[in-house]
């Protein structure tokens, strides 16, 4: 089994580690495999684990799992997308659009309610304490290879399949206060190498994809988004440094 996460705050690697411990495998961050090579998955399990931006999935695991190879195998794949609502709309849906390309397909998908920086604090404690229980219903599903995900529509991928809408983007904009100290922690851990440090302050660039990462895990509470409604937020059972 492979297990291949993304994840910002930590709650889908949490999620990763948990499936992983489960079945004795290691889960693979996407973030560390270098661009452009092809990516070759023999094994016949296969997790994809992401979380969910504005219904549908990061860009940056869209782009992974085009460039994802299964070689002669014919996998059994399963995924689990976490979310403030443990709802999204198009996730699982462009996950198998992308899976299409390869002659490959999802048989098992699990929506997860997972703590958001976009809810208070008392709404994050009580998701957070109901994830486990979910978890381990997830584990056994996959451990008993159910099937319960039937792609329905085309499979022809859009033009602008990874890339933002403008609604998406318009979300992207994060601020940094005079409490940075340039300690460089936000610009290890941004997926898409949008963040600089220069003269000991984070300077975020144009290619922001709303991970809040960077907010989530700041030491000083220096980065900032209009939209973040409570405190903020990291899996509190992860390290940052387990995601660099």
């Amino acid at each position: 089994m492979k297990i291949f996460c993304f994840s910002g705050t930590g709650n889908s690697y949490w999620i990763a580690k948990e499936i992983g411990k489960y079945f004795s495998v290691k889960p693979e961050l996407i973030t560390r495999f270098s661009e452009p090579s092809t990516i070759v998955a023999e094994d016949e399990q296969i997790g994809i684990i992401a979380p969910v931006y504005l219904n549908d999935i990061p860009c940056v695991m869209k782009e992974f799992l085009l460039r994802l190879s299964f070689g002669s195998s014919t996998p059994y794949i399963f995924s689990v997308l976490s979310s403030g609502s443990g709802k999204n709309k198009n996730g699982f849906q462009n996950i198998s659009i992308a899976l299409a390309q390869h002659h490959a397909q999802l048989s098992l998908a699990h929506d997860i309610m997972m703590p958001s920086s976009f809810q208070e604090r008392a709404d994050m404690d009580m998701v957070l304490g109901e994830a486990p229980k979910k978890v381990a219903q997830i584990c056994k599903a996959i451990d008993e290879k159910q099937r319960n995900y039937t792609l329905k529509g085309r499979t022809v991928l859009p033009k602008n399949f990874t890339k933002l809408s403008f609604l998406y983007k318009s979300l992207t904009h994060m601020t940094v206060t005079d409490q940075c100290n340039g300690c460089g922690l936000c610009s290890k851990l941004c997926p898409t190498n949008n963040i600089v440090i220069e003269n000991s302050k984070a300077i975020h660039g144009n290619n922001c994809i709303a991970c809040v990462a960077c907010a989530g895990w700041c030491l000083k509470h220096a980065v900032k988004h209009r939209m973040l409604k409570g405190p903020q937020y990291h899996n509190p059972y992860i390290n940052a440094d387990e995601l660099i």
